[in-house]
């Protein structure tokens, strides 16, 4: 009656297919989680942005969206800081870098804007809120070549 068991070379041969398949899945669900929280912080800075132009039709007045060191903030004509979004601390958007151009977007009384984009940065991947003249907002994935 044979022996029972895996020879040595069968363990090695399972072991390294093992490795090489928990290496494969590792990597790919690093990049779905990297993509999924740029997702995440796109959404909450584009409901800031329509937040601003809510705020600049119901006020009457122009209200700024601005990105200073530590938050974006938005503010109304006599500076005051109406909603502030943390971009470095415990509640912090998770990206490694966000980017508004031009330096300020501005929304008027009537919901219009002055054309834009913000620009998020996580790893290798980014994403541009893009703001048209109407203050209309729509997200765009920018690809990278390698």
């Amino acid at each position: 009656m044979p022996a029972r068991g895996f020879t040595l070379p069968e363990m090695l041969i399972v072991l390294t297919i093992a490795a090489t398949t928990f290496t494969l899945g590792w990597t790919g669900l690093r990049g779905f989680r990297e993509a999924s929280a740029l997702r995440a912080a796109a959404r909450q800075v584009t409901a800031e942005l329509t937040l601003a132009r809510r705020l600049a039709v119901n006020r009457r007045e122009t209200v700024r969206f601005s990105a200073s060191t530590g938050d974006l903030a938005l503010t109304g004509e006599d500076g005051a800081v109406l909603a502030r979004l943390a971009l470095a601390g415990p509640d912090a958007l998770p990206v490694d870098s966000l980017r508004v151009r031009p330096a300020t977007l501005r929304f008027n009384p009537r919901g219009q804007a002055a054309p834009g984009s913000v620009y998020l940065y996580r790893g290798r991947r980014s994403i541009r809120i893009v703001c048209n003249f109407l203050g209309r907002l729509r997200i765009e994935t920018v690809r990278w070549s390698s």
